[in-house]
């Protein structure tokens, strides 16, 4: 339980949530469930099955993932500031978790957020785009948690974050701190080096002028993430690999996101 160790005071609220649940829990599963809980809130028809699947396992405990959402906001909502335009909280927190020896399978240590503001703030093509900071697509091939996307989208904000990472569990907190952030882009899970290898993907915040600013996300195919395109783009024709001909792909696009009324966020 969280309170076998010292977690950082920031996530004091985090803590708190946690010790909640009762003894035989594991923080890495609640971590793990809590992230597929807040991914399928952010969904417009949400995820039924897994509503009652975590009610089942959870019984009376299911309600403290609530609890745990709300321990997020606040925790961003405090380390939140002038000085600070974003804050990974989910990232802090799996880095404390994947520490313990019986979670050592997440073993997940992410970039430092001052070397993440450092490393946005040298970025070449910013200097080459002049006053035009905006309508760059932005890519992050082994995002985490999103770190370094949210640092650059406050050293430049208005862009299109793209995120990609092999651990599910670093897609899914990719797409909930872009989206808390206000950022639009897309999460997709599979790996980085052979685009066509597509697991699951979000589009963050297709429709957030729409919706007043509350965030959310779209699932994605395989065709409409940013990934597969750019590759599919580039290698479009028929070539030859190890003396086998590679079949040309179909041409995609990205579709416009269509509002419809009456929509609005199903959490469970």
């Amino acid at each position: 339980m969280a309170k076998t160790r010292d977690f950082p005071h920031a996530l004091r609220h985090f803590v708190k949530a946690l010790n909640s649940f009762r003894g035989y829990w594991y923080d890495y599963d609640i971590f793990r469930d809590f992230i597929d809980y807040i991914t399928a809130s952010m969904l417009w028809e949400g995820d039924k099955e897994l509503a009652e699947k975590l009610k089942d396992q959870y019984k009376d405990d299911y309600p403290r993932f609530a609890d745990l959402f709300r321990a997020l906001v606040t925790t961003m909502h405090d380390n939140l500031g002038e000085e600070m335009d974003w804050y990974d909280a989910l990232g802090t927190l799996y880095e404390e978790i994947s520490s313990s020896s019986k979670a050592s399978f997440l073993g997940q240590f992410f970039t430092p957020p001052t070397v993440c503001d450092f490393m946005a703030q040298i970025q070449q093509p910013l200097e080459e785009c002049g006053d035009k900071k905006t309508g760059l697509t932005v890519n992050d091939p082994a995002s985490g948690s999103g770190r370094l996307l949210l640092a650059f989208n406050k050293v430049a904000p208005g862009n299109y974050l793209v995120g990609q990472d092999k651990d599910p569990i670093c897609t899914k907190m990719t797409a909930i701190n872009l989206a808390l952030h206000g950022c639009k882009g897309q999460a997709l899970n599979g790996d980085s080096l052979w685009p066509n290898d597509f697991v699951f993907g979000y589009e963050v915040n297709p429709m957030i002028y729409i919706t007043g600013g509350i965030p959310h996300l779209k699932p994605l195919s395989k065709e409409q993430s940013m990934a597969f395109q750019l590759w599919h783009n580039e290698n479009g024709e028929p070539k030859t690999v190890n003396g086998h001909v590679k079949e040309k792909l179909p041409e995609t696009t990205i579709p416009e996101p269509v509002y419809m009324p009456g929509m609005q966020l199903t959490l469970f």
